[in-house]
């Protein structure tokens, strides 16, 4: 992470460079080390496979070559397009060396050479590989979110459940004390007029004792 540097000189060769540790390593990078005059433009990092990919073919000084020629593994390859090499679906047969072959003017005689670059083509696999990572967290975050989501929704209907098994409960406790209050008031009702009734009945008694007893002396004197 604090980065790490190497110096190389005018002798060091073309090839494909990367850098590693004990546990990691770099993506691979194309170094085509161009002494003469002539470039083969080509991609500096690997291309994946399926994607198309275009060889150019300059000199150093930006000028246009003329009658320029591809080759791969020293093979010419049939190009109806001059100047340029275009791949439009790469695969792994198209990995190797490629260079390109050119004359300064339409007339000249004299042919310049590219030195050989190497053309590195990876599966698509490969490509994604370095973005893998991303979907188990992508998965785990959308997952949190639905499951807290299901958690409130659950917790909101529990407490709905609760409440109204509470209300219920207390209609229910309220029923039989009612009852109860309704038949003792009904009790002290029947009682209170019990005891009323009971207090007029005993005057009238009386009174009837008492008037029979005195008619009854009454006819005894006369």
């Amino acid at each position: 992470m604090t980065g790490s540097t190497c110096n190389t000189d005018t002798t060091a060769s073309s090839g494909v460079y990367w850098c590693e540790s004990v546990t990691q390593s770099s993506n691979a990078a194309n170094i085509t080390i161009h002494s003469g005059d002539v470039i083969l433009v080509s991609p500096v990092r690997p291309v994946t496979e399926g994607h198309s990919v275009t060889l150019g073919c300059k000199l150093r000084t930006e000028n246009l070559l003329y009658n320029v020629d591809f080759y791969k593994n020293d093979k010419l390859i049939p190009n109806p397009v001059r100047g340029e090499l275009l791949i439009s679906a790469v695969t792994k047969s198209d990995e190797g060396f490629y260079k390109c072959r050119g004359r300064k003017s339409p007339q000249g005689l004299e042919t310049l050479t590219s030195a050989e670059s190497w053309l590195s083509v990876k599966y698509p696999e490969e490509a994604a590989s370095s973005s893998v990572f991303l979907v188990p967290l992508v998965v785990g975050l959308v997952s949190g979110v639905l499951l807290i989501i299901l958690l409130l929704l659950f917790l909101r209907r529990y407490r709905k459940s609760e409440a109204s098994s509470l209300s219920r409960s207390q209609r229910t406790n309220q029923s039989p004390a009612t009852d109860h209050m309704i038949n003792q008031g009904e009790t002290q009702d029947g009682h209170y007029a019990s005891l009323l009734h009971g207090t007029n009945d005993e005057p009238e008694e009386s009174v009837y004792e008492n008037v029979r007893m005195e008619t009854a002396a009454g006819t005894s004197n006369g």
